[in-house]
């Protein structure tokens, strides 16, 4: 199920030889064959494709940002609470039985075959009707265990957005394949912008959580008609050619494990919080999920819709992939990197801006989940390396370290430290996750990890100036905050935008000068 605009709930050396260079010193550009019948290189698509997919993202979260804000001061807490859990239920069985059909059209050379496509749609709408009956029949037990009846008329109704999206084009996914992500990005916004209208008007005039629900069903209809209407391709219908099924299967068979099991670990934990906390605590922590995972949201934006089909691409070409992958990662991390510091630093500052006095508990969480959220963006970046060879065990392995560190982390600090101990253990477990990423990274030759030692110092360094200057500006801003509290974290908070932006920008025109200087010397 694809988030609603309030969602609050809403990623090495070889045995042989040595990386060519530091990742603080950036990656050598090298010459790349042309990707399309246009000459495009990696290096043009990747900024060209990123460009739209950042200003896109942008407006999605400006969007994203104003609902949740209006939205939290015409609807309760709870209602917030009772929704992350219906949509993590729904993402859930999503992910459950997900075959991975887009990115099938997107990594396989047959991508392009009607034959392949028509296919590919018939079982996206039988999947989708498939899950919708499943999540219907599951939402009555779901409210049971959670002692809230009004989670069965929720759970069922949201079940609808299962047949909705399985009718969408498969269009959608071929303009991702092709890179050409303009019509996507103005598709979502639009689609955006309608359901948040539905849910602030309806929030506004009934105060009640169906306006979350009918929001977001308006802006799932409205992409399922717009796929056919706005994007250029086949005109889809009900096929079945086994040969394509099969390719599909042979594929999806691990992105299947990996979907579950990413689920279970990046999703979850709003349901084991949601039995250990009240749905009101549940809430807020929600809105600090929002926040804390804006990195990730960003990266996987740009890693799923431009890096991926670009690597995908280069890889069936028989380009030089590990460099490839160094050179398009880079950039990203940077920026992930800077927006983890600033969560980091900055979590209560920003919570105590925008919120109001019950959702304050939030910065403490947004702090200690920002934590582990780095190293999730890390390898994300690594998943979409992994995916571009078809080889998606790896994402499963990855996924599978994360729930056992879960399994251990999260009880171990709930039983010593409450609520606080087991957010903790969840950001902890992330380690896991990462140390498996890397092996695999390691098997495939892919020689990153100079860029994940350099990068992660420069977060930890970055941090620590971060929180510095907010405990100075804390102290110093003492008396107004009693008297302005409002104006007194728009302060705290400009300083340490300040201070950690211009630390990352130090960072990365570091990376851009001595990039050039490789450049320099290959030219040579």
């Amino acid at each position: 199920m694809q988030p609603s605009p309030s969602d609050p709930s809403a990623t090495q050396n070889s045995a042989a030889g040595a990386e060519p260079a530091p990742a603080a010193a950036g990656i050598a550009p090298e010459p790349q064959k042309p990707l399309d019948g246009a000459g495009r290189s990696l290096k043009s698509v990747l900024a060209r494709g990123s460009l739209w997919v950042i200003g896109g993202y942008a407006g999605d979260q400006l969007l994203r940002l104003a609902g949740n804000l209006v939205l939290w001061r015409l609807l309760q807490p709870q209602a917030f609470g009772m929704m992350a859990i219906v949509n993590v239920f729904m993402q859930g069985i999503h992910m459950f039985t997900d075959v991975g059909i887009g990115p099938s059209i997107v990594q396989n050379k047959q991508g392009a075959d009607p034959a392949y496509l028509n296919t590919a749609w018939t079982i996206q709408v039988v999947r989708g009707i498939a899950v919708a009956i499943v999540a219907a029949l599951a939402s009555i037990p779901l409210a049971r265990f959670y002692g809230e009846p009004q989670l069965a008329p929720l759970g069922a109704t949201v079940a609808l957005s299962s047949v909705i999206l399985g009718f969408r084009s498969t269009r959608m996914f071929t303009e991702a394949r092709n890179v050409q992500v303009r019509r996507l990005i103005s598709l979502n916004l639009i689609c955006q912008t309608a359901g948040l209208t539905v849910m602030v008007v309806w929030g506004a005039l009934t105060h009640s959580i169906w306006a979350l629900v009918a929001g977001g069903l308006v802006a799932m209809s409205l992409e399922t008609l717009l796929s056919f209407v706005m994007l250029p391709g086949i005109p889809n219908r009900l096929h079945w050619d086994p040969a394509s099924a099969r390719t599909m299967v042979r594929f999806g068979r691990w992105i299947f494990f990996s979907t579950a099991l990413t689920f279970l670990v990046s999703q979850s934990d709003r349901l084991i919080f949601g039995k250990l906390v009240p749905l009101e605590r549940l809430g807020v922590y929600s809105i600090a999920t929002v926040w804390a995972g804006l990195p990730i949201a960003v990266l996987g934006q740009v890693a799923h819709n431009v890096i991926f089909p670009v690597l995908s691409r280069h890889y069936n070409a028989g380009g030089d992939l590990p460099r490839a992958f160094r050179e398009a990662r880079l950039p990203w991390l940077i920026f992930a990197g800077w927006l983890s510091t600033c969560l980091l630093a900055g979590g209560p500052t920003l919570i105590r801006f925008l919120y109001d006095h019950r959702a304050l508990e939030a910065g403490w969480i947004v702090q200690l989940l920002a934590m582990g959220t780095w190293f999730y963006s890390v390898e994300k970046t690594n998943s979409i390396a992994f995916l571009s060879q078809g080889k998606s065990k790896w994402m499963a392995a990855s996924s599978a370290s994360k729930l056992v560190g879960m399994m251990i982390f999260i009880p171990l600090g709930f039983m010593r430290w409450g609520f606080p101990g087991a957010v903790a253990g969840y950001a902890a477990s992330e380690a896991f996750r990462y140390v498996v990423s890397m092996i695999g990274v390691l098997r495939n030759n892919l020689r990153s990890h100079r860029q994940d030692l350099a990068l992660t110092v420069c977060v930890i360094a970055t941090s620590g100036a971060g929180l510095l200057t907010a405990l100075e500006a804390n102290h110093l801003l003492a008396g107004l905050a009693a008297n302005a509290p409002r104006w007194a974290a728009l302060i705290e908070g400009t300083a340490i935008f300040v201070v950690v932006a211009a630390l990352w920008g130090g960072i990365f025109l570091v990376h851009r000068e001595r990039a050039k200087k490789h450049v320099s010397a290959f030219a040579s």
